[in-house]
């Protein structure tokens, strides 16, 4: 949303729960729809960075309270174990942000900019920290370069490089896209988009494209993108692709079994609850089944072919929850 609102699973191979039934034995009852509903997040979260390290579903900062409340940043790391399906807590972020850039790779997290206090200052500095040590601390790391500070970028890791393609500064939509390589602690620009865009979706195929669907040309959702673009490896210009079935800007997306999936988003006045899935080897895009209920202000991150949406807000409001959505994209190809 942005600123104008702006298990190792333990039960009865007999019966299965809702959640249990992801992982139920081929005698358990015939699988559920796509969408099911994982462990409630332990307190509620909006414009949130996610993303996955091994088997956990990470959530940094974003508000933690409604308008109501006093529309609080937090810079809590909280994570999901999908062995035991149980939250706990990860060292704070040393910052609190909102719209974070988050990824992971190997055993490190990542923060590389974000948009600071509710005025949504934009920021380049950058974190890194490294699960892997015995008592791991966050650290600073190179930040952004001047003037390319921003927040709510669509973000592609793709080790050693984590992409940034677009964003949003503090007064507008970005066109200009970083790399920054963590093997070198240098930062590098990409040819800039076609548009300036915030809150896109995004993946990297095996030959080393880039594609780019969807976001918000404006600070609000009210000019919401669906163009879809493509930058071959060493490739100086951007290459336009089939557009998405409906624009929109925010959705929850990750890159399933080769397909890129947008859950979810924003356009004009309300959330979405539109899914739809890309295939890139033959340039087209499908409606798969909607979500349970609308929801913007969230990302989303790709575990096992299954997507991951935690929190997030059911209309254009801060009204921050504590839901996670689960997307099997499996099953919508069973017959």
């Amino acid at each position: 949303m942005p600123r104008a609102l702006s298990f190792l699973i333990i039960g009865s191979l007999a019966a299965c729960s809702e959640w249990d039934s992801l992982w139920c034995l081929p005698d358990a009852p015939p699988p559920a729809p796509p969408w099911s509903l994982g462990p409630e997040l332990p307190a509620p979260r909006l414009e949130s960075g996610v993303t996955s390290l091994g088997q956990r579903v990470i959530v940094v900062g974003g508000f933690d309270q409604s308008t109501a409340q006093g529309l609080r940043i937090t810079p809590e790391v909280i994570s999901l174990d999908l062995l035991t399906g149980t939250w706990s807590s990860l060292p704070d972020a040393p910052v609190a942000w909102t719209h974070p850039n988050v990824a992971a790779a190997s055993s490190t997290l990542y923060v590389l900019g974000g948009h600071d206090t509710t005025t949504f200052l934009a920021r380049g500095d950058s974190f890194a920290l490294d699960l892997g040590l015995p008592d791991p601390q966050w650290r600073p790391i190179a930040p952004m370069p001047d003037g390319m500070e921003r927040g709510a970028a669509a973000v592609v890791s793709m080790p050693p490089h984590i992409y940034l393609l677009g964003g949003a500064s503090t007064s507008e939509a970005l066109a200009t896209c970083l790399d920054y390589d963590f093997s070198t602690d240098t930062w590098s620009e990409l040819p800039p988009l076609p548009s300036p865009r915030s809150h896109a979706a995004a993946m990297r195929l095996e030959d080393g494209t880039l594609i780019v669907a969807g976001g918000l040309s404006s600070l609000d959702s009210s000019r919401p993108l669906g163009d879809v673009w493509a930058l071959p490896l060493h490739a100086t210009e951007w290459e336009p692709l089939a557009p998405m079935r409906r624009a929109r800007g925010g959705c929850a997306y990750g890159t399933v079994f080769g397909h890129l999936i947008c859950a979810g988003g924003e356009a004009g006045t309300g959330a979405v609850e539109t899914v739809e899935s890309y295939a890139s080897n033959t340039d087209v895009w499908t409606t798969q089944d909607d979500m349970p209920e609308p929801r913007a202000g969230t990302r989303g991150t790709v575990i096992g072919g299954r997507l991951y949406i935690p929190g997030g807000a059911a209309a254009l409001q801060f009204e921050p929850t504590t839901s996670l959505y689960v997307f099997s994209f499996l099953d919508t190809l069973q017959p």
